[in-house]
């Protein structure tokens, strides 16, 4: 069964990290998860039988100033759990946690990968004349965020 999760620091020690195969897509290893929550950025996680599969970044401080816009500094599934709908539902996470903080912008960069700008796509995350390497979501266009393609 999945769970999606905000980690919290008092989470950590109940899994071993370095031995996740999620750790090993992730820069710094297993001591990324400590090293952001240290950092007072958001982690949501999600678990497959007690097992990381994924993780959406999120900063603490806003990026921009006109509009201010959450930032999403990574989105990570192995490989096994990409397609299924995951991303976009780490992203609608993000989405809460954003209007919770009074946001109504996502932002983040998008790799010049295909399987990266495709989802970015299909989720409305588009390239803006506001910043010229992050892509935003509107967060009043919540059609992206639906699952499935319209």
């Amino acid at each position: 069964m999945l769970r999606f999760r905000k980690l919290k620091p008092a989470d950590l020690p109940k899994t071993d990290w370095r031995s996740e195969p999620l750790s090993a897509l992730l820069p710094d290893g297993a001591a990324y998860f400590a090293q952001t929550l240290e950092a007072g950025d958001t982690l949501f996680v999600i678990f497959d039988e007690g097992k990381p599969v994924g993780v959406l970044e999120m900063d603490r401080e806003p990026f921009g100033e006109k509009p201010q816009c959450a930032n999403v500094g990574l989105v990570m599934l192995l490989p096994e759990y990409r397609r299924h709908g995951l991303g976009r539902m780490l992203m609608v996470l993000a989405a809460g946690e954003a209007v919770e903080r009074k946001l109504w912008f996502l932002s983040g960069a998008v790799p010049d990968d295909a399987d990266a700008k495709a989802f970015a796509a299909a989720i409305h995350l588009n390239p803006t004349e506001w910043f010229t390497d992050r892509y935003v979501l509107d967060l009043s266009d919540v059609e992206g965020l639906r699952y499935g393609r319209q």
